[in-house]
């Protein structure tokens, strides 16, 4: 998929097919805009207030034709009537501030700059800051960002019960106050360390994840005008040492928007009541910030089957997750939550129902071309001789990519060992890393068969286990791999 907007033609070709499709209409304008066919898109903004007359898109799309026109007085005048209808439109207040900066009034400029920053942690248009002489960054420092609106009551999880009351308990204070540990916003250095590049295979996982995650959060409204809401719940599972929390940790570099993984040790807490608190505290804290992913890793350590639970206060974490999960349909649009286990079946079914975790992906043992990647880093920089890795491919079906790892650590230790003894430098050859993979047992083995066992049980009743299914019944796979 590109990652430019649709031309204007293919988008007008749509519009043939359903003229009243309002997300279509405000992407066909915003094409004409880009491409500086402004009557043109003048007409269907136009269109799309008679479709609806409040729709704040349209009217934002006009104001920017009248900038483009040379009207910023027009201009002006529309934006700030978005602007009063809905307070936090980051993009109004971008407009804003090119108009008084073309006016010469830098300081209303850097106003609605700011606010813009502060309402949008994505927000970023590297001209307008060259001019005003500020980065977004610098801007959503200036103030914090603006408090979430609060939900209706339809559209809250639990009723009609406010939700102070609901999470009101015994202590007036808690021990301490909930605080992300691992944060990125967009433009973060640190977020770009790990990225697909650094994840050897699994490109067909990887478009998967871009399909699902990426893409959604850059085309908004494409998917919108396709039918399809952004935002939701994935659950990624498969045998330890494969990759699942690596594949978590690049989508932090690869995803253009907030980012947040939480640890366990951010959520369970001693005092009654105050685990379900940091929990509710974690999605309000990814609702204040959308879009928004939110990453649990070891999912099924908070997510367990309530039948298997005798304490009251797992049951009481568990109905709270699901509380929160409910709201991707309402105030949890834009965030995506990503779950990844070890342990799929132990996972209350609940959390496998529409609007929850409703898409699984399976993450197997890397395939051959994979390990030819990995083996190839894995390889990198280390003393090896003659080294061909056709034979160390063939001799590791079935290895994760942990297990790989094992056997290049334990050669290089055998190395060294060796390299000490003798005082001379000893090679890792490739015969020693055969002889360190044959003597290996693959660790994906005994997951194998516990989950062979479980899926089974729920034959035909839980498509989840479909992918890995279809991945044993190959003969190669159902052979080795198990």
């Amino acid at each position: 998929m590109p990652n430019a907007m649709p031309n204007s033609s293919a988008l007008r070709d749509a519009l043939q097919q359903s003229p009243n499709n309002l997300s279509l209409l405000l992407l066909y304008g915003r094409a004409c805009l880009e491409e500086l066919h402004l009557d043109e898109a003048r007409e269907v903004f136009d269109r799309a207030l008679e479709i609806d007359p409040d729709q704040a898109d349209a009217m934002l799309g006009i104001a920017k034709v009248h900038f483009l026109e040379g009207d910023p007085s027009g201009a002006a005048v529309r934006a700030e009537r978005v602007v009063s209808q809905e307070p936090h439109n980051a993009q109004a207040h971008l407009l804003l501030s090119r108009v008084f900066l073309s006016e010469g009034d830098s300081g209303r400029a850097i106003e609605h700059f700011d606010r813009a920053a502060q309402i949008d942690g994505t927000m970023s248009d590297p001209a307008l800051e060259r001019e005003l002489g500020r980065t977004a960054r610098e801007a959503r420092k200036a103030a914090p960002a603006p408090a979430p609106e609060p939900s209706s009551s339809d559209s809250n999880p639990i009723g009609n019960l406010d939700q102070e009351d609901f999470f009101d308990d015994p202590f007036d204070d808690p021990p301490y106050e909930w605080r992300p540990e691992t944060f990125y916003a967009p433009g973060d250095p640190e977020r770009g360390g790990v990225t697909f590049a650094d994840v050897g295979g699994m490109e067909e996982l990887k478009e998967e994840i871009r399909l699902k995650i990426t893409y959604p959060l850059q085309f908004p409204d494409l998917y919108k005008a396709y039918g399809r809401k952004t935002g939701g719940g994935i659950l990624i599972y498969g045998p330890p040492g494969c990759g699942k929390t690596l594949m978590l940790r690049a989508v932090a570099g690869e995803v253009p928007c907030n980012y947040l993984a939480v640890g366990l040790h951010e959520i369970f807490d001693p005092y009654f009541g105050s685990t379900e608190r940091n929990l509710h505290q974690i999605f309000e804290t990814a609702r204040a910030n959308a879009p928004c992913v939110l990453v649990f890793d070891d999912l099924d350590s908070l997510a367990q089957d309530r039948r298997q639970i005798r304490e009251s206060q797992m049951r009481n974490l568990v109905n709270q997750f699901l509380h929160e999960m409910d709201g991707i349909r309402s105030e949890n649009q834009r965030i995506l939550v990503i779950g990844a286990t070890n342990q799929p079946w132990a996972l209350d079914p609940a959390f496998r129902r529409p609007g929850r975790f409703d898409q699984a992906i399976f993450v197997p043992p890397p395939d051959a071309p994979a390990r030819a990647q990995i083996i190839e880093l894995l390889a990198k920089d280390k003393p090896i001789a003659d080294f061909d890795n056709a034979g160390l491919i063939e001799a590791t079906v079935g290895f994760s990519g942990a297990d790989l790892k094992w056997v290049f650590d334990r050669a290089a230790e055998l190395a060294l060992s060796a390299a000490i003894h003798t005082g001379q430098p000893v090679p890792i050859t490739l015969d020693l890393l055969l002889a360190v993979a044959k003597a290996h047992a693959p660790t994906t083995q005994s997951w194998f068969e516990g989950m062979n066992t479980h899926a089974k049980q729920q034959e035909g009743t839980d498509s989840m286990f479909n992918d890995m299914r279809k991945f044993l019944s190959t003969p190669s796979n159902s052979k080795k791999e198990r």
